[in-house]
């Protein structure tokens, strides 16, 4: 046995070394086996470099391995099958050790709370893993209990035996062995032929664990020859370290200790002192990676970029590969490294940035596969037992494209189960039986949605087929063995078609060049079964409940990933150090270099703390190093990083992350600037700076794509580099290129604007009967935003519709219980004053529990917060009912009218606004309340309008047009009662009456008497609107109005003064009759105005501003229209006192047609058409019988 050690700082010639010895071997000793055992991930590599070294570029004795593949080689040449090719999978391994946890559970005290835990026995079984890398098993635990003085730590000593003990008995149990896979190679290796007469050379490692150290003595002691690099800056007796776990190279010294103490003085030591790399990199690995480091003594430094996010951080790396690639024929991507301490940061961002500049690339990683839709489809139909046909779960397992439903299917299905309020067990029925807009005493077969609903029921049939026998059977609350588990689930999946859907995905990505999509499928569908193979065969005989079932799929699933091989021979390597730091390229870019990324933070210390592990060391158990050796160890993978370079080294870090919060950079970062290795920052920021345009300019398609940015720019007024018109004009003339160019165009063509409707379009979707018929509303959503009007009425875009009982809902009910007690006092020739106490619980009671069966189909409700949500409804009906009788008490006005109809059959007639061209508006509505009251001769009529929110009038409202509600139903009344009495009707007020039981702020809690007290105390429930400023008439309304003074009452909320004059601040409340009459002639004038614009079909996006308030903010259609204050303006609204907003309306009615012009020059910023004209400045032609 001749053993050698070359050792050397990084790039001192020690692998150029193993080359050369290895064909010396191959011309002296043809024939011999050897063996080049290196790094995993570097074996293609080595391969290469190799062959290229040999004279012959190529060789045939040679074995590039790693561990994995060194294990696979014996085992084949001894005909066993090691550990390498069990049975049993990690995920299957972490399965027995959760059946072992189960049943040793009640022995248990300090780990007990712990293995109920999902993540538990992935923990355990990587702490398992690692005393079997330190040749640690139960017996040395027991022993180590023993020894140690901590009682924790030597409960927990005890308990990790005794779960040991019995997983290692389980493993053989199912045919296997619990030991380390590097054993296994040891115990194979002495019989295989390939140790005969062989050279064995290890070359890459920086440290072993005592498994790989087992496996090493055994290669020295069988190999006629063995050769072993290491990475150390000097003679290593030279540097006497008393702390060597401290020191830069500890992990070095630590191969170096152990070789010594097992071969002492029989090593041949061979020192390297070459240098590598460009003079600052070779500066940098012998003065900076010392203690104390030394300042840079050179007159050059190292490229460091700042970017603004790791976006921008990407995409200045990538200009910079491009750059090299470009810069001499010879230049390949395979030269260049991109060095990362972790993939999953930066790995997204850096795939994306160098697909965009068709950089060919290839990411050592894993890719986790828990949201592919087959993990999505498992999940799902678990989450449908759980949760009882929940409507999420139901819609993610139809989402996967896996059932037997077409996308357009699931989506018709999804809007009928949301409109309808269809959850859990209702899935389970024979059919559903809902029509949207359905009537009693209509005929269901010929009603217009019945077709969509033989749709939806035909696609729930197809569904429920597949899953109830699957619910049937995992409901079971016993549970069921493993083996029937995985034969239900086989039998899904084979029902479902789910091996030949795969499959045509898999066709379908390798069609359209997609590997990655390709692997997902084909990897996946292997680990699926794989999953459900191992559950079968390790839990057989194990009764398993739904629960336990759901955790080991959440734990299986999170265990599947799938990897790629490279797309070809040249292309940018992006690797972690852990996998990259034994290779070397021409150039490298370390990345991430900052806090917390690189250097890596600790994270958690995991079942064995520092602390205890130190204390099992003094106890002669060495397991992994803590959280102190690998801090050390960082910046021992720095220096592995930073002296991979050959040509050049750049570093890099960004200043603020994808969020917008800052990311300060690494410590290292700063004091490689302290001490002159690196200059200051190249700053890359967030958008392209003027003078460094051409610098982004390499890849057509990736140009391309920057034109909008540009464009932006111009159309903001800035001037343009002639660069990107030149780029626009060649992409222009390419017939490769010029759809692209029509894409980025699209962007900056694109606009929002809505152009004047033709005519015949508006008669055709508003005035086709030659009039335009609705309520006032549609005529106050044009002044809110004409878009929105045009979105909602003309085009009848509807968002989807959903059952709930929220606010409108609660609106909805609350009135139309009101509307049904109220009918019923009208036809018992009753007020509400005349109902007492009990009569009012009665009537509420049979009332509310009517309506709310005939808004639930008759069902009952089971979901426990629509049940609360009712019982608060009905609380606030009561307390409503109780507000409507006392008032009524108070009051001398009697209701005559309850949601009265006018422009519908069987009501009052329409209000009728002429246009002009024989058009005019019809108007309709329904008012919520009439009462009236007779005084020497004149009646008085009072307009009540129930609202379960907070509403209020103002002038200014009416006069922008913004709130016509009440006064039209002035309008309507006088109207009609003009038509029907044949007598004048004069306004008593027109008000805003709450239903709602509003919340009352309490220092402590209080009964529900002293809430109501507090309530009717406070403005909450007062009404709001108009009242006529007679004082005697407002008596007449409330009784004990004048006994509040200057408090304010709950039905007639204005405060007076001692003289009983109504109070200043509440003059703008009360209007005479005069004002009565201007406002709804205005509001009649206002109509017409509207009415018109729609006529000329204008409807601009140009939503109002008034005080801030804008309408956009709860609007269903702003999707639709894309507001942008960029390119949009609002219709901004000067705020009018009431008096101010009364002149206007007086000046208006008064100055007719020819005051437009006037008008729009004092106050052009209210205008109807957005461009021009002021609603309340337009004449008003045939708006002059304010009755219709």
């Amino acid at each position: 046995m001749n053993i050698s050690v070359y050792y050397g700082r990084a790039g001192s010639g020690k692998t150029r070394a193993v080359y050369e010895r290895i064909r010396q071997v191959m011309t002296d000793c043809p024939g011999e086996p050897i063996i080049l055992l290196v790094p995993e991930p570097a074996t293609y590599r080595v391969e290469r470099e190799l062959a290229e070294f040999m004279p012959e570029k190529g060789f045939t004795t040679v074995r590039v391995v790693g561990f994995g593949r060194l294990g696979y080689q014996v085992y084949q040449s001894i005909g066993s099958k090691g550990a390498g090719q069990s049975s049993l999978s990690s995920f299957g391994r972490s399965m027995l050790l959760r059946l072992v946890m189960k049943r040793k559970q009640k022995e248990l005290g300090l780990l007990e709370q712990a293995t109920k835990r999902p993540e538990f026995s992935s923990v355990l079984q990587q702490l398992f893993s690692e005393f079997r890398a330190f040749r640690v098993g139960p017996n040395d635990l027991e022993r180590g209990a023993d020894s140690v003085k901590n009682k924790v730590l030597q409960k927990k000593l005890r308990e990790l035996a005794i779960c040991m003990a019995a997983y290692e008995e389980e493993i053989s149990r199912h045919g296997e062995r619990d030991i380390d896979p590097i054993m296994e190679i040891v115990e194979a290796l002495p019989q295989s032929p390939l140790m005969e007469n062989s050279h064995v050379f290890i070359d890459g490692f920086h440290w072993f664990t005592p498994t790989h150290y087992e496996l090493i003595y055994t290669l020295f002691e069988l190999a006629k020859e063995a050769v072993i690099t290491i990475d150390l800056p000097m003679a290593p007796k030279a540097l006497n370290l008393a702390r060597r776990g401290e020191h830069l190279f500890s992990r070095p010294l630590e191969i170096y200790d152990t070789l010594v103490a097992r071969y002492g003085s029989s090593i041949n030591w061979v020192g390297f002192d070459g240098k590598r790399g460009p003079h600052i990199v070779q500066e940098l690995e012998s003065n900076y990676f010392t203690s104390p480091s030394k300042q840079n003594s050179t007159d050059t430094t190292i490229p460091l970029i700042r970017g603004y996010n790791r976006e921008r951080e990407a995409d200045a790396v990538a200009r910079r590969i491009l750059a090299y690639v470009e810069s001499s024929p010879e230049a390949r991507y395979r030269d260049v490294c991109i060095m990362l301490r972790e993939s999953e940061t930066y790995g997204d961002t850096l795939e994306k940035v160098l697909a965009r500049y068709g950089i060919p690339h290839f990411i050592d990683r894993q890719r986790p596969m828990k949201n592919h839709p087959l993990g999505e489809l498992l999940t799902a139909l678990f989450d449908i037992v759980r949760h009882s046909y929940s409507r999420d779960s139901m819609f993610l397992l139809l989402k996967t494209d896996l059932m037997p439903l077409t996308r357009e299917a699931v989506d018709e299905l999804e809007n009928y189960v949301l409109e309808f309020g269809i959850d859990h067990y209702k899935w389970e029925r024979e059919s559903w039986p809902y029509l949207r807009g359905f009537h009693e005493g209509q005929d269901e077969e010929s009603h217009t949605d019945a077709p969509r609903r033989a749709r939806v029921n035909k696609a729930r049939q197809i569904i429920m087929d597949i899953l109830s026998p699957w619910f049937d059977f995992a409901a079971h609350s016993e549970g069921h063995t493993g083996a029937e588990w995985g034969e239900q689930l086989y039998g899904l999946l084979e029902t479902l078609q789910v091996p030949e859907r795969l499959y045509e995905w898999a066709q379908d990505a390798e069609t359209v060049g997609n590997q990655e999509s390709k692997a997902s499928h084909e990897q996946m569908y292997n680990a699926v079964i794989s999953f459900i193979d191992e559950i079968s065969m390790v839990m057989k005989d194990e009764v398993l409940t739904l629960d336990e079932m759901m955790l080991l799929l959440e734990e299986g699933l999170s265990d599947v990933n799938y990897s790629m091989i490279p797309p070809s021979l040249d292309h940018v390597v992006i690797t972690t150090i852990e996998r990259g730091y034994s290779q070397w390229w021409p150039k490298v870019f370390v990345m991430g270099l900052n806090q917390g990324i690189f250097p890596q933070s600790m994270g958690d210390e995991g079942l064995i703390k520092d602390k205890e592990r130190q204390e099992l060391a003094d106890a002669g158990i060495t397991l992994a190093e803590g959280a102190l050796p690998k801090a050390f160890n960082e910046n021992f993978l720095l220096y592995l990083a930073m002296t991979r370079a050959s040509d050049s080294l750049t570093l890099s870090y960004a200043s603020s992350g994808e969020d917008g919060t800052g990311l300060e950079p690494s410590l290292v970062v700063k004091r490689l600037e302290s001490l002159g290795y690196v200059d200051k920052p190249i700053d890359i920021p967030l958008s392209i700076a003027p003078d460094t345009e051409s610098d982004y300019v390499w890849r057509p398609l990736q140009s391309l794509s920057l034109l909008s940015e540009r464009w932006g720019a111009l159309f903001s007024g800035h001037e343009v580099n002639p660069l990107w018109w030149g780029l626009y004009n060649w992409a222009r003339e390419s017939d490769t290129y010029r759809p692209r160019l029509g894409e980025v165009s699209r962007g900056i063509r694109d606009n929002n604007d809505v152009p004047v409707i033709t005519k015949d379009l508006v008669n055709g979707l508003f005035l086709s009967k030659g009039y335009m018929s609705g309520s006032v509303t549609r005529l106050e959503r044009y002044q809110q935003c004409p878009f929105k009007f045009y979105a909602q009425y003309g085009l009848k875009l509807e968002p989807r519709r959903v059952r709930s009982f929220g606010a409108p809902e609660i609106g909805t009910f609350l009135h139309a219980n009101l509307e049904r007690l109220g009918n019923y006092l009208l036809d018992n020739n009753k007020q509400w004053r005349d109902l007492n106490e009990a009569d009012q619980q009665n009537l509420c009671r049979s009332v509310a529990e009517e309506i709310l069966q005939e808004n639930q189909g008759g069902e009952e409700t089971s979901d426990a917060y629509q049940k609360a949500i009712e019982q608060r409804v009905q609380r606030t009906l009561h307390v409503t009912v109780d507000r409507l009788v006392e008032w009524s008490k108070r009051s001398d006005f009697d209701t005559k009218y309850l949601e009265q109809d006018f422009g519908r059959q069987g009501g009052w007639d329409p209000i009728r606004v002429p246009l002009g061209e024989d058009r005019y508006l019809r108007l309709i509505g329904q008012i919520d309340r009439i009462d009236e009251y007779t005084r020497d001769g004149q009646t008085y009529g009072m307009v009540i309008d129930y609202k379960s929110g907070g509403a209020h009038v103002t002038a200014q409202d009416v006069y922008y047009g913004l709130k016509l509600q009440l006064m039209t139903y002035l309008l309507a009344l006088e109207s009609a009662y003009g038509k029907t009495q044949g007598e004048s009707i004069a306004p008593a007020a027109v008000v805003y009456s709450y239903v709602k039981n509003p919340k009352i702020p309490a220092d402590a809690p209080i009964s529900y008497e002293d809430a109501v007290s507090l309530a009717k105390e406070s403005d909450a429930w007062q009404n709001s609107g108009y009242f006529s400023d007679d004082i005697e008439l407002l008596t007449h309304i409330d009784n004990k109005f004048l006994s509040y003074g200057s408090k304010r009452g709950p039905y007639v909320p204005i405060a007076t003064k001692k003289d009983q004059t109504i109070s200043s601040r509440d003059m703008r409340k009360v209007k005479n009759p005069g004002e009565f009459d201007v406002m709804c002639r205005y509001t009649n004038h206002v109509m017409a105005d509207i009415g018109r614009h729609i006529g000329d079909g204008q409807f601009p996006i140009q939503p109002y501003q008034l005080n801030k308030n804008r309408p956009c903010t709860y609007c269903d259609y702003n999707t639709v229209c894309r507001f942008d204050s960029s390119r949009n303006k609002y219709n901004y609204l000067s705020g009018l006192s009431e008096d101010d907003a009364l002149e206007r309306m007086k000046k208006v009615l008064n100055d007719g047609n020819n005051s437009n012009d006037s008008n729009n020059s004092n106050d052009g910023n209210n205008s109807i058409d957005r461009n021009k004209s002021n609603v309340a400045s337009i004449s008003n032609k045939g708006g002059e019988n304010h009755g219709g």
